[in-house]
């Protein structure tokens, strides 16, 4: 068509290029029909299920070769094939290009057409199903008929009958035609498909809906979705099964494409036997396209429920049969029953701490007579909703045993028959301790235990020990091997100490020696100077120290240490100048507001020491996971007695207030309550004695300083001194 009308006219001669592009699209539109002659046999077969031979391969290569040869030889010399003589016989003298065209149609297409006629025809024939396959087939010869006679009558019959008379004109409108009814066919298969989708939508919604496997594979075996029950049956998922072969899954479906039943495969899922019951069924997705579909089902549990209901019924038999003796035996048994629930409930009663239980509401169903004894009869009545424990709600809704201890003060009420009983937190009580307020605190081991049941909420058991003398006695041991064991280390570290002193401050001596002679060798403008006069003032602090613990060992603590007035921020500022020698890589020193003002009387060794100490402590606590120490001064006053847990009260008045913070481990209450103690450290052996905070509290103590302290598990610690200001005027 398209050669017709735009290349064709009056002008119309060989050698131009009119001619030569009516040529090669002639050429292009035969190369097409060859095509379409080898696809119609392919699309047949494919259809059919008909095993393809590989001789249309090079048909396909012949034929396309010959019609550009053709065409090359048109272009060339337009009377090349016109002059073709075959034994004296010239069959392309008249209109060459429709007699070749036609030649290479008649013997590359037509053969095609008649095959593919004959192999829909064949299936029609020997088909034994009268449905849907047959009815398929004979539309698909019916309209493959139709459209082979159409093309033949337009392009070759009604050619050659008018002798081509007006022919051009006649085949523009077979075109017209032609294109008509493919869109025709189009819009009918158009509505099919808009039928289809409407079934494939209640079909999708079907299978997912199954319980039976259901796989969908191509017709080379490869699995192309599977629904849910078969992803299930199988412990896979879509994508690790997408284009598996369905012979590897079950092996013993040989032939894949044909529609078959199997019963009772064995296959093997997750090291696990399962016997499977498989159909196999061929759905045809449109004329051209045909998937296989696997329908299985697992019978596994299916022949193991009937093989247990065969052995029910034979015990059942058993079952009668004794069922006479089985009464006698259950009558006995009742009466034993019976005895040991009267055995139980006098248990129960006589149980020297509180028992009760409780139904699924929360209604009290059983007390002993020490529970009776201290809340009263409570059966069959429930606790408001205020006074039940979150511990109880637990094992009641969730089934977890609970097991804790509660630390209660009973305040007597203006209703002598009823008491308000305050829950204590353990911090309370270790505060109530350390002020003598805790004699009317009583100790509880409380214990909530669910009785499993298939359904939640659960029964519970409820079981109270008081244990306030066991913990009294068991905190007075406590205290008492820890002192044992600071008086026995104190004793070691005397010994050992009063030994070292000596040596230890000779080598000080000499190193004070060295760095005096330094700093006279040195010109005043060397920069070492700087560094040599820290080292020996780290030395001359050193001293001191080892001369305050010669004293100690003397049996001299009574002697006072001479005190100065002194500006605590160069404190601070030397003790951060020495951290930074030995600081960890992850760990940042930061001085915040230092009031350079504030003027403190007192030792300034001992502030030294004290800073140090809680400075290295915090550094520790921050050595694996780093962090930030900062240390701060500023000037408080306090109106009031301050009172904070874990430290002694301090008192009203005017306080230089040093902070040392840090954003290490913190410290649990165990740990926080025991920080001041001698010896005790949180340290791996060999890092420290547990010395250091022990000696700056009795530092604290010796400046009649005080401190607090606030922890965070997990966020960090700060440490708050409060050194009194003593003269307001000497400060100014």
């Amino acid at each position: 068509m398209i050669g017709n009308i735009f290349f064709s006219g009056s002008d119309f001669e060989a050698g131009t290029k009119a001619y030569t592009t009516r040529m090669i699209v002639f050429g292009i539109s035969a190369i097409a029909w060859v095509q379409v002659g080898n696809a119609i046999q392919h699309t047949a077969e494919n259809s059919l299920k008909i095993k393809r031979k590989n001789g249309w391969k090079l048909m396909n290569i012949l034929g396309t070769s010959s019609v550009i040869i053709a065409t090359f030889l048109f272009i060339k010399d337009p009377s090349y094939i016109a002059n073709i003589n075959i034994l004296g016989f010239t069959p392309f003298v008249e209109r060459p290009v429709f007699h070749l065209y036609m030649l290479i149609f008649g013997i590359f297409v037509i053969p095609n057409i008649i095959v593919t006629g004959y192999i829909i025809l064949r299936n029609i024939v020997q088909s034994s199903d009268s449905t849907l396959p047959r009815q398929v087939g004979i539309y698909m010869l019916s309209s493959f008929t139709f459209f082979s006679m159409i093309t033949v009558f337009f392009d070759f019959i009604i050619p050659i009958a008018t002798k081509f008379n007006d022919y051009d004109q006649f085949l523009k409108w077979s075109q017209f035609i032609s294109v008509f009814l493919a869109t025709l066919s189009g819009q009918y298969f158009t509505s099919v498909s808009f039928k289809n989708k409407s079934a494939s939508w209640f079909l999708d919604k079907l299978k997912e809906k199954m319980t039976d496997g259901l796989l969908y594979y191509n017709t080379k075996g490869n699995i192309i979705l599977a629904n849910s029950a078969a992803l299930s049956i199988l412990h896979t998922t879509q994508e690790h099964i997408y284009n598996k072969k369905i012979t590897s899954i079950f092996p013993q479906i040989t032939d894949p494409i044909r529609e078959a039943a199997y019963n009772k495969i064995k296959i093997n899922i997750d090291n696990e036997d399962h016997i499977i019951n498989a159909t196999v069924f061929q759905i045809r997705q449109s004329l051209t396209t045909n998937y296989n579909a696997l329908f299985f089902c697992d019978v596994s549990n299916t022949l193991h429920y009937q093989q247990i209901i065969k052995s029910r019924n034979e015990q059942f038999k058993e079952y009668q049969l004794d069922q006479i003796r089985y009464q006698e035996r259950l009558n006995i048994w009742k009466k034993k029953v019976d005895e040991s629930k009267f055995f139980l409930d006098t248990l129960i009663s006589t149980l020297p701490f509180r028992f009760w239980s409780k139904n699924e509401q929360g209604v009290f169903m059983t007390q002993n007579q020490n529970d009776i004894k201290e809340r009263g009869n409570l059966l069959q009545t429930s606790e408001p909703d205020n006074k039940i424990l979150p511990q109880e709600l637990l094992a009641r809704n969730n089934g977890e045993p609970q097991s804790f201890i509660s630390y209660e003060r009973i305040n007597k009420s203006n209703n002598e028959d009823e008491d308000n009983i305050e829950i204590l937190k353990q911090d309370d009580y270790n505060m109530a301790v350390r002020k003598g307020q805790a004699k009317d605190i009583l100790i509880f081991e409380n214990m909530f235990i669910p009785i499993m049941a298939p359904h939640k909420p659960y029964k519970i058991i409820g079981i109270k020990f008081d244990i306030t003398k066991e913990k009294q006695l068991e905190k007075e041991r406590d205290m008492l091997q820890e002192q044992k064991h600071i008086h026995s280390r104190l004793e070691e570290l005397g010994t050992i100490c009063g030994g070292f002193a000596h040596d230890y401050n000779n080598i000080l001596n000499s190193q004070i020696g060295f760095c005096d002679l330094a700093l006279e060798v040195l010109p005043p403008d060397n920069q070492a100077r700087m560094f040599i006069q820290e080292a020996r003032k780290a030395a001359t602090r050193g001293q001191e120290s080892l001369k305050e613990l010669l004293q100690t060992l003397r049996g001299k603590t009574s002697e006072s240490e001479v005190t100065t007035n002194f500006a605590p921020y160069m404190i601070i500022d030397d003790v951060v100048k020495k951290l930074w020698i030995t600081l960890p890589p992850n760990v940042k020193v930061k001085v915040g507001n230092l009031d350079k003002d504030i003027r403190i009387e007192g030792s300034v060794a001992a502030l030294d020491r004290i800073i140090s100490n809680l400075a290295n402590n915090a550094i520790f606590a921050m050595k694996e996971n780093g962090g930030t120490l900062t240390i701060s001064l500023d000037k408080e006053e306090l109106k009031e007695p301050l009172i904070t847990p874990y430290a002694p009260q301090i008192d009203a008045g005017i306080y230089a207030k040093i902070t040392v913070e840090d954003t290490g481990t913190g410290m649990d209450t165990a740990t926080l309550e025991r920080i001041f103690s001698p010896f005790f450290t949180t340290k791996a052996p060999g890092e420290g004695l547990g010395l250091g905070l022990s000696s700056a509290l009795r530092l604290l103590k010796e400046g009649n300083a005080g401190y607090t302290v606030q922890t965070t598990l997990g966020e960090g610690t700060i440490f708050y001194l409060y050194w009194p200001i003593r003269n307001e005027k000497m400060e100014a």
